[in-house]
């Protein structure tokens, strides 16, 4: 039997890991935050912080949480698939924990498995909306809940002026919110919850309206080729440009193309 590899996504300074059921044995000392999630129940035995080894349990579908600088030991028999996410930014520092159910986590979780698992083409910016996600809940489990009275008064005209030619300007490359984020010089967080006071909308979410708005505009013009139009638009292919198109607009490229026909407005 051919085992099962670990799959390995990265977004930036963002890591995702998954982790196939197998027995494991692992001692270290964290070097950054850590979260993990189980997909199936886990049991073994485990230390955080501690010399103390006891047993666990730990149920599917459940989040867990090791801090910088904190020492674990953890050991199973049987183990369990398991996601890791690492390279985020983390506000506050708070107590290892494990087993905690957040029903907002799990749907990040299972949707980000699905993409990792998928054989479509790479798409950043969904990975990251996704990991983005989960960094929040766990934000919210640990107790450290963002400040957003700062980020609701930053984002000035000018600065949504800015980021608006930047992004226009990137559109047809892997942008992310990283991306944006460090070249304001502000951690992504602080940067998404800025925005999204300012707009109504997510940087991700918005990032993907633009892409579509110019690639109804290509498609106005004239461009008949779809796969091209996904590709100058950011998008990683034709099936992904029409998976946008339709959740977003509730029709699909070529149905629009058809409709500018219709009413009268057929390119030339």
């Amino acid at each position: 039997m051919v085992p099962e590899p670990i799959r390995r996504q990265t977004v930036g300074r963002w890591a995702a890991e998954l982790l196939p059921r197998q027995p494991y044995e692992a001692r270290y000392v964290a070097d950054r935050p850590i979260l993990g999630f189980t997909f199936e129940s886990q049991s073994g035995v485990h230390a955080y912080a501690s010399d103390r080894v006891r047993p666990f349990r730990a149920g599917p579908n459940r989040l867990a949480y090791v801090p910088r600088g904190c020492d674990v030991f953890s050991l199973s028999s049987a183990g369990g698939e398991y996601l890791v996410l690492t390279g985020f930014e983390f506000e506050g520092t708070g107590a290892p924990f494990s087993d905690r159910s957040d029903l907002p986590a799990v749907a990040a979780a299972h949707a980000l498995r699905r993409l990792i698992l998928s054989d479509v083409p790479d798409d950043p910016l969904r990975h990251e909306a996704l990991i983005t996600a989960l960094v929040e809940r766990l934000q919210l489990q640990a107790g450290h809940a963002p400040d957003r009275r700062g980020a609701e008064t930053w984002m000035t005209a000018a600065r949504l002026k800015c980021i608006d030619e930047m992004i226009e300007a990137r559109l047809g490359g892997a942008l992310t919110v990283q991306d944006l984020a460090d070249a304001l010089r502000l951690s992504t967080g602080f940067f998404a919850r800025a925005f999204k006071a300012a707009t109504g909308r997510s940087p991700h979410a918005y990032i993907v309206d633009r892409r579509l708005a110019r690639a109804r505009a290509l498609l106005a013009s004239g461009t008949k080729d779809l796969s091209a139009v996904a590709l100058a638009v950011g998008f990683s292919s034709h099936a992904h440009l029409t998976a946008a198109f339709r959740q977003r607009l509730g029709i699909s490229p070529s149905a629009f193309r058809r409709s500018l026909a219709a009413a009268g407005a057929e390119p030339c």
